[in-house]
């Protein structure tokens, strides 16, 4: 989807100082700063504060989705390391020989990093900021904060920093662009997902739901830590990757398959 920002800054306008005037310059500020991830399109982040200092790269990367020349596809989990979680991922991934992207949380990188020790090599280890705020409402300075602790502690427990950034939901901003470019992190987003939330009722279903969704080049979204219906996708991953087999996908990392090594 295409935003086009006059359109946008038109419409936040007529909505902040219109006739009816329902919405304040100070209710929007107040909407930032709500608990909550900010909605993905039409937010107010982008209208509040704006950071007027020059740009210090001249341009940074993101992907959601690969080459479409082969069969190939990147399965990519974000939350963990999780103990009840993430070594069942593990373990389903080295009974088929596949590997995966995740994308890790440092808060919980230092408190179950001993999961992973063995992943170097055969998996790749992103970057998922520290604790998973929405970047949409935080500047520069604390994006940078993030990523920068994130990475560090990824690189002390496991000897080698990440090069690749999903930011938490999906919510883009400048600040988390400039941060991730600044520390040589490509970001990246995805082109298909596990939608468990629809299959809770018949969590069998996810396998086909996975099949149709799955293009040559997609990045597939999963998850090994969060909501108890993220598991229809640790319990059937088995039989999604047999099922993607059948289809004549094979799996690899994001930086293989988006050429990014």
């Amino acid at each position: 989807m295409v935003v086009n920002r006059r359109d946008v800054l038109a419409g936040m306008g007529a909505t902040a100082f219109g006739a009816l005037g329902v919405i304040t310059a100070e209710k929007a500020y107040a909407e930032v700063h709500r608990t909550s991830p900010l909605q993905f399109y039409g937010g107010f982040a982008s209208g509040i504060r704006p950071d007027l200092s020059p740009p210090s790269v001249p341009a940074g990367s993101v992907v959601w989705s690969g080459s479409t020349d082969t069969r190939r596809v990147a399965l990519t989990f974000d939350d963990g390391p999780m103990p009840d979680w993430t070594p069942q991922v593990l373990n389903t991934l080295a009974r088929h020989e596949v590997p995966a992207t995740f994308f890790l949380k440092g808060i919980n990188v230092q408190l179950h990093g001993e999961i992973h020790r063995k992943s170097v090599g055969t998996h790749e280890l992103g970057n998922h900021t520290w604790d998973h705020p929405d970047l949409a409402r935080l500047d520069y300075a604390e994006c940078h904060r993030q990523l920068e602790r994130t990475s560090a502690i990824i690189e002390q427990r496991y000897g080698t920093r990440p090069t690749l950034f999903r930011p938490p939901y999906g919510h883009l901003g400048g600040a988390s662009l400039l941060a991730a470019a600044e520390q040589r992190l490509t970001t990246v987003l995805w082109s298909a997902q596990m939608n468990e939330n629809r299959f809770e009722g018949k969590p069998d279903a996810i396998v086909g739901s996975a099949r149709e969704a799955a293009q040559p080049g997609s990045i597939i979204l999963a998850h090994d830590s969060g909501p108890r219906n993220r598991l229809i996708t640790i319990k059937n991953l088995d039989s999604i990757i047999n099922g993607l087999k059948a289809d004549g996908f094979e799996f690899t990392t994001v930086s293989d398959l988006c050429g990014l090594g």
